[in-house]
């Protein structure tokens, strides 16, 4: 397949990543990646039938499809296969309904919600897991020092 022949439904290669595309568009394509099975699990992902994988010339079969669009140049991938207008409906609409989710939860942070009200009234911390352990930036630097 050339590149031309890249439209919704197709099934591309960037580096080292597979995405379904959703629309391509003047030398850029939004696509879903394509993860496996040692990724967490994601609300937008969607469980992909292995009849679904091997008509999208997949070799692996512990694949599920992140709803979450992302954009890549044209010039940057190869055509691996296609997937079944079905599968993409059912990608395109899962991609739809998490970016309304994050709309959402973009203007409650903000404190825009609908109702005007501010939902969450203390500042978040920021943690991260270090050693398999939830820890904030003070205490990270209490046991670095």
């Amino acid at each position: 397949m050339e590149k031309c022949d890249i439209s919704s439904g197709s099934v591309v290669l960037s580096g080292r990543q597979t995405f379904i595309v959703l629309q391509n568009k003047s030398g850029s394509l939004a696509g879903c990646p394509l993860v496996y099975e040692g990724e967490p699990v994601h609300r937008a992902d969607v469980v992909l039938e292995w009849h679904e994988l091997v008509d999208a010339g997949l070799s692996r079969l512990d694949v599920r499809c992140r709803s979450i669009p992302c954009q890549r140049s044209v010039l940057s991938v190869r055509v691996i296969g296609r997937v079944a207008p079905e599968t993409l409906a059912r990608v395109a609409v899962r991609a739809e309904r998490e970016q309304v989710q994050r709309n959402v939860e973009t203007q409650a942070r903000k404190g825009t919600c609908q109702s005007g009200l501010r939902l969450r009234q203390k500042p978040v911390r920021a943690v991260w897991l270090e050693g398999g352990m939830m820890m904030s930036r003070r205490e990270a630097a209490l046991r670095a020092g």
